[in-house]
Parts: C-alpha cells; structure tokens; sequence
C-alpha cells in the first residue's frame, strides 16, 4: 500500500523539466536514494564481517565452536567479537533482503 509523504508536496516545474530530460521519476530518485542508503548498510557489515574474519583467521561457526569447547576458562574478547561478528552478519542478510526488495519494485 503506497503511502503518502504529504498531501500538498508538489514538485517544482525546474525539477520536473529535468526529470523529464534525464527520464526518471521523483520514485526513482526516492527508490535511488533508498537503494544508496541500503548499499552503505551493506558495505559497513560486509566490512565489519570481514574484519572479524581476517583478525580470528577462521570462519564465525569455528570462532563459536571454539568458545563452547572452551572449559573452566573464559575470553571476553573473543566472546565480545563473537556477538559483535553475529550482529554484522545477521544486520548484513537483513540488508541484502532490503536491497532485493528495492530492486524488484
């Protein structure tokens, strides 16, 4: 169901003139801008994900493995990257699906 930013938005007739020059919508730039916005998401989780990766040397199932053989000790920073790395990857699937879901409307 579309949704409506403001009632009396109106567009002035300088934009609409170079909208219609360059073929895009006032949609399109919105969907755009949307789509720029997911994709800096992405980029940040994906970078976060890949530092975790590279300081650990291992994938994230073998970092959490790791810490739940670990007995009778405890390592609060890799626990603490390990729900940092977890953040990044489930944040990183959730802003793909957005991404998806933009560029299929």
């Amino acid at each position: 169901m579309p949704t409506r930013l403001k009632e009396d938005f109106e567009i002035p007739d300088k934009l609409k003139n170079i909208y219609q020059e360059m073929e895009i919508s006032p949609l399109g730039i919105l969907k755009n801008y949307a789509l720029s916005f997911v994709n800096g998401k992405i980029q940040k989780y994906d970078a976060e994900k890949s530092y975790f990766e590279k300081k650990h040397g291992q994938s994230l199932e073998e970092l959490r493995r790791k810490i739940d053989a670990m007995e009778n000790e405890e390592n609060f920073e890799w626990e603490d990257d390990l729900n940092d790395w977890e953040f990044a990857v489930e944040n990183l699937k959730y802003w793909k699906r957005k991404a998806v879901e933009l560029q299929g409307k």
